[in-house]
């Protein structure tokens, strides 16, 4: 406002118009006082350059910025996650996980993100689960409250029992100790399908085949024994739920295990269907559908993903279209199928088919979506070329003459390629990955791979 007053001379009324537009992120409204600003400017004596540059500064500020008190208030906060995922990581990303519990698909990025740190995630356990995530000899520990259909009230008479009682022993002990009315069948299965059984031995399918028999036998055990009764029950083996032998069955195939498990936790936990295809993804995919609101757009894209909600529509003409979603262990992004590649394609289009997508960006309808080239079985998919090329050297690295050489080899080898080199740590510590100078890009062709290879001090060479 004082700049509008000082440099346009405009009066206190018009100079909060213009903050106002500018608060609002209104460029549109700016660029209708822009006249106004430039004939206030000129009339303080200012020449037009000094005007233009002035409202520019303005210009921009209303797309984004904020005081520097502003800034030192987010740099403490900033610098106090920073330290504490640097530092704690597993504790870090256990608050993080309890934080967004009911934000699926956050929870699913942030359980990625521990487990490409190398932290372990363990699945909900009700011998080791508490209400909310926790960390347990640097392992992250599923919280029982972010299991769907597991409501607080369970979740409580669980812990409470296994801290009064300890840990339980078998799947039987469990409904032994924990009354129906406080676990019911329902919440019984949801625990079983996500594995909070599986510390105990038995597979995911036996205990669904038996749930319902321990349950009632478990019940009337209870009933008996608030009665006074135990002698009813105190029979043939067969009839206690201490002494009931499972009825084995062989465990769910990895896809239908999978399937259950992200029906009741919003995502895959135990693996992921796109697992057979990771190497054939790094090769091959070229966006981040996480990060989807940066991509640009008619830019051209390839992703390998699980099609979901394929939904068939008719055209105007009568011919059949379809709009689908696209997700991968990331995040998803929905497919706009027109009538010809639908009609060639339709044999790969069904839910919870794996398939491979060629297409281009489109932001102009809103969030981003992907207007559908071709899809293909995902080995058909093109691989995008190299971004860059690794050089991992021996920890005697030869002469500095030898070294010159090597440099100028690679020198005199133009590409596309950024150049790594990677140095083994000292006393044990991890290798250190240094980047060459920008000014050189390497070619990635199979011929210059396999000289750097022949250098003395190399140990391997690899491009990704």
């Amino acid at each position: 406002m004082q700049m509008a007053q000082v440099v346009a001379g405009f009066s206190l009324g018009q100079a909060d118009i213009l903050r106002r537009a500018m608060g609002k992120k209104k460029p549109e409204e700016m660029l209708k006082m822009k006249e106004k600003f430039l004939a206030g400017a000129k009339a303080k004596g200012h020449d037009a350059k000094t005007g233009e540059r002035m409202f520019e500064l303005l210009f921009a500020f209303a797309g984004y910025g904020f005081n520097k008190s502003h800034s030192a208030a987010y740099a403490i906060p900033a610098y106090h996650t920073i330290y504490l995922k640097a530092n704690y990581p597993a504790e870090f990303l256990a608050a993080n996980c309890t934080n967004d519990m009911s934000d699926t698909d956050r929870l699913a990025q942030l359980i990625h993100e521990a487990r490409e740190m190398g932290i372990a995630v363990l699945p909900p356990d009700v011998n080791l689960s508490e209400k909310e995530f926790t960390v347990e000899g640097g392992r992250i520990v599923f919280g029982l409250l972010g299991i769907k259909n597991v409501g607080a009230g369970a979740v409580d008479s669980i812990i409470a029992e296994r801290q009064a009682n300890g840990k339980f022993a078998s799947f039987v002990d469990f409904f032994e100790r924990i009354d129906s009315h406080e676990v019911n069948r329902k919440v019984a299965e949801s625990l079983i399908i996500t594995g909070a059984f599986d510390s105990l031995g038995e597979t995911r399918a036996t205990l669904m085949h038996e749930v319902q028999r321990v349950m009632e036998v478990a019940a009337k055990n209870r009933e008996a024994r608030r009665y006074g009764q135990a002698s009813l029950f105190e029979g043939p083996a067969t009839n206690t739920a201490a002494a009931m032998v499972l009825e084995k069955q062989p465990e769910w195939p990895t896809a239908e295990r999978l399937q259950f498990e992200k029906q009741n936790l919003g995502f895959f936990f135990s693996g992921h269907p796109l697992d057979p295809y990771r190497q054939l993804i790094e090769r091959t995919v070229n966006i981040d559908l996480s990060k989807k609101e940066g991509l640009s757009n008619e830019r051209s894209c390839a992703i390998v993903g699980i099609l979901r909600d394929v939904r068939e529509i008719r055209t105007r003409n009568g011919r059949a279209m379809a709009f689908a979603q696209l997700e991968d262990r990331r995040g998803s992004i929905e497919l706009i199928i027109f009538s010809d590649i639908y009609d060639t394609r339709r044999a790969l289009i069904a839910n919870d088919k794996v398939v491979g997508v060629l297409g281009k960006i489109d932001t102009t309808r809103g969030d981003p979506k992907v207007k559908v080239d071709d899809i293909v079985e995902p080995g058909a998919l093109p691989q995008r070329a190299a971004q860059a090329v690794h050089v991992r050297l021996k920890d005697e690295v030869g002469s500095e003459e030898s070294l010159h050489t090597m440099r100028e080899y690679l020198l005199d080898r133009h590409g596309a390629c950024s150049l790594f080199f990677h140095l083994s740590g000292n006393n044990g510590t991890p290798e250190v990955v240094v980047q060459a100078s920008s000014q050189i890009q390497v070619s990635d062709s199979q011929d210059v791979l396999d000289h750097i290879r022949e250098f003395p001090q190399v140990a391997d060479v690899w491009k990704e």
